[in-house]
């Protein structure tokens, strides 16, 4: 073995330690000869106990530790996952992590029967365990606090309700919204409804006092017409740089009295009214706009001065330019809400092909009262009522072909019901058809869904396959599946329930934040159970349709609960376990390789000086591999660390024995751990390693393992993990070095691990042994053949 594997962090030439194996009540004793291992370990003190984790042998292990004065503790037990935090507190008199622990019971007892083997592999694990603590190192719990601030990108429903929540537990709070007035897609549906109310209510009417009462706390601070283009995070803290851009209006000036867009010569299309009718270049985007004040569109605007001369306020100022904001917070809410799915995509619908094709948002403008048509429902070629519309629903959504949206946006059949059931209300002669592929009302909804029935509105069941004209009306054409029917649908109108999907903001706050995306690009959550607002960067939380579709009951209850992360970070601080990067300044040259490969954007330069904020880093080792001059460090998983833990797996290999060392991540452990809870058996010559990620081994590691008795080299990572995009490239660049150093590739396996789907990683050790097997098997004949010839 190469000694300077260890050189960095030798220990010193005597360390006693003492190693404390647990019987677990047979569960770990019946299966393992307890005395074989009590007898293989070379350590100071090897004791055992029928239950380490009893508060008796708590007062046990601290009193050996005390009388024996040892360095370094071995806990042969249980599961880190469930008992280290424990052990930790056992330990008390050494540093919590001059602690190790060997896995006994879940991947060693529980999933093997034969004694003898099972405990040969508990002798190596324990080994592994000795070996590795030779070279931990005291550390020191990261306790942070974070600045009572945050910031909120968005101004939409749950943006506003995150930003309230926060102002009122006392959090300074700065409001990023994008468009010249907070309010985002709830202001634009006109009608809402809920499940206990067999009626529609005024979108604006309840939405209006929360921006009012948002607009008028003492802790809010909103800023429209900007956006966030840099992020960066020290100590805890985000460092944003907002972009404003000019409204060419004085706010505090301007009475929104209208008469500059009298005499503004420019008609450009509404965006607010979904398109349907014109604005000017100087414009309120709608009535209730906050702030309440014109702004110019200088994509637009001429520059005519028309508006200027007719000011009595002296409000509009062509000469303002964009305003660069810096703001330090300690945390950030993604609220960034959603789009429309872009209906040209679907031309067999004839949107835009045929005026009386909309969607469902536009036909939510026709029905507003501020909207184009003063809530008038009328058809957008004559400006007649419609007789007869059908609503298509999935446009977009549970959809395969190109650009469409495999999943369900959840709201679709509900807004359609929405509209339907307000349309007949007031025009009871038009007849409704909803078109779908299934209703999806849950819960209380359903007593909505009832409620339309009763309306008589019709439902077929076939998704249409497209629309035609013919003698002046629409036809649609759609197989009801119930029936096994062929129909052609004459009709007035169409209106299809478009998909939501994440929108622009979303998609370039995420990138700028660096948080996750799920494969449907919205912003990822943590865990979905669990962490439901968290994303992957401790102190960056997501609500609303920026997390997936959603509607405002559900996106307000997310916004109340990332608010209340958000206060949980704040009252109670962060306490972060030292497994972080370290930088050896001595040897670092300043190449700055470790800050752009850092996924968290947890590497800083500072001073002249490359830093690690330990609150970001996520100790995943990318930053080591990339660092050419070998300054960096994973503390708690060093270099020699890893090679310890290798060697003492392979320690005393009988001959003909297979041992497979698995290197897996927290997900990966946890599903193996599930393996042993549900008594499923693999092959005894499994050792398993845990890992912050595979990021964190380098080709060095794999070698040395091989160099060393390894016949075989098993990876398993979480493959929705913000580290993730590295992993190809890593187990294609140990195959090479593999195939340069005499190896076959296939002694090599990666496989994406879910904490679920632990029977089919149990499957995946069977097959991988045997691959191995045949390798081996392979290679002896080479070697036999080689060695004939030379006889």
């Amino acid at each position: 073995m190469n000694n300077n594997h260890f050189s960095r962090y030798a220990p010193k030439s005597s360390i006693d330690i003492g190693v404390f194996l647990c019987r677990c009540g047979g569960n770990i004793s019946d299966t393992v000869d307890i005395e074989r291992l009590k007898s293989s370990i070379d350590a100071k003190v090897v004791k055992d106990f029928e239950n380490l984790c009893s508060l008796k042998c708590q007062k046990n292990i601290r009193d050996i530790i005390l009388e024996e004065d040892l360095d370094r503790a071995v806990i042969a037990a249980c599961s880190p996952i469930t008992h280290e935090k424990t052990f930790r507190n056992h330990v008390a008199p050494l540093n919590p992590y001059l602690l190790e622990m060997a896995n006994l019971r879940e991947q060693c007892s529980w999933v093997h029967s034969d004694s003898d083997k099972a405990t040969d592999k508990a002798i190596s694990l324990t080994n592994a365990a000795v070996e590795r603590v030779k070279y931990a190192r005291p550390l020191d719990t990261i306790v942070r606090k974070t600045k009572k601030s945050a910031a909120v990108i968005g101004g939409g429903i749950s943006g506003i309700t995150a930003a309230l929540s926060l102002a009122k537990q006392g959090v300074k709070v700065d409001l990023i919204e994008k468009k010249p007035s907070v309010g985002g897609n709830m202001i634009k549906i006109g009608k809402v409804f809920s499940p206990e109310k067999l009626a529609e209510e005024c979108a604006l009417c309840l939405f209006n006092p929360l921006i009012n009462e948002a607009v008028q706390h003492d802790n809010i601070n909103i800023i429209t017409n900007a956006e966030v283009k840099s992020s960066e995070r020290k100590a805890g803290n985000f460092n944003l740089l907002v972009e404003k851009k000019p409204r060419q209006v004085w706010v505090d000036r301007c009475t929104a009295c209208g008469n500059c867009a009298e005499v503004c010569p420019i008609d450009v299309p509404n965006e607010w009214n979904e398109n349907l009718m014109m604005r000017k270049a100087i414009y309120k985007p709608f009535p209730q706009s906050v702030p309440d004040t014109y702004t110019i569109d200088e994509e637009h605007c001429i520059k005519c001065g028309n508006c200027e001369k007719v000011c009595n306020m002296n409000a509009i100022n062509f000469s303002m330019k964009t305003e660069v904001i810096p703001l330090n917070v300690g945390s950030v809410v993604i609220a960034t809400g959603h789009k429309g799915f872009d209906l040209k995509k679907r031309p067999e619908y004839g949107y835009t092909r045929y005026d009386d094709v909309i969607s469902q948002m536009e036909l939510a403008r026709i029905m507003g009262v501020n909207g184009p048509t003063n809530g008038k429902l009328q058809r957008p070629s004559n400006g007649e009522i419609p007789r007869r519309l059908v609503m298509i629903q999935c446009a977009g959504s549970r959809d395969e072909k190109p650009e469409g949206k495999r999943y369900c946006s959840k709201v679709c059949c509900m807004v359609a019901l929405k509209h339907a059931n307000f349309i007949k209300h007031y025009y009871p002669e038009t007849e409704i058809i909803i078109c779908y592929t299934d209703m999806r009302t849950p819960g209380m909804y359903e007593n909505y869904f009832r409620y339309g029935q009763s309306n008589k509105i019709k439902l077929i069941r076939g998704r249409p396959g497209d629309v035609t004209r013919k003698n002046g009306n629409l036809i649609v054409r759609v197989e009801d599946t119930l029936r096994g029917e062929q129909l052609e649908i004459e009709t007035d109108m169409i209106i299809l329930s478009e998909a939501m999907e994440a929108s622009d903001g979303t998609l370039e706050v995420a990138k700028l934040l660096n948080v996750g995306l799920t494969e449907d690009l919205f912003v990822k959550e943590k865990h979905s159970k669990i962490k439901p607002v968290n994303t992957d960067i401790e102190g960056i939380f997501v609500c609303g349709t920026a997390q997936g579709p959603k509607d405002i009951t559900d996106s307000v209850s997310q916004a109340n609960a990332a608010a209340s992360k958000v206060s949980e970070l704040m009252n109670g601080g962060l306490e972060i376990e030292p497994l972080i990067a370290e930088i050896d300044h001595s040897e670092c040259k300043l190449c700055g390789a470790c800050i752009d490969s850092c996924k968290y954007k947890a590497v800083y330069m500072y001073d002249e000086r490359i830093s690690v904020d330990p609150i970001a880093c996520n100790g995943c080792g990318i930053c080591v591999a990339k660092c050419k001059n070998n300054a960096i460090e994973i503390m708690g998983q060093t270099d020699s660390q890893i090679y310890a833990m290798i060697s003492g797996m392979l320690k005393d290999k009988k001959d003909g024995e297979r041992r497979i060392l698995v290197f897996l991540d927290y997900i990966g452990y946890v599903a193996a751990d599930n393996i042993g809870v549900n008594r499923i058996p693999y092959p005894e010559s499994v050792r398993i390693i845990r890992i912050t990620s595979i990021n964190r081994l380098m080709p060095k590691h794999i070698i040395h393992a091989f160099e060393n008795g390894a016949d075989g080299i098993f990876l398993g990572e979480y493959p929705d993990n913000v580290v993730y995009s590295n992993i190809q490239e890593k187990v294609h660049e140990f195959k090479t070095q593999l195939i340069k150093n005499g190896i076959d590739p296939d002694r090599l396996m990666y496989y994406k691990v879910y904490a679920p789907y632990f029977r089919g990683l149990a499957k995946k050790f069977y097959e991988f042994d045997k691959q191995v097997s045949k390798s081996l098997d392979k290679l002896e004949a080479v070697l036999y053949k080689a060695s004939s010839k030379d006889i």
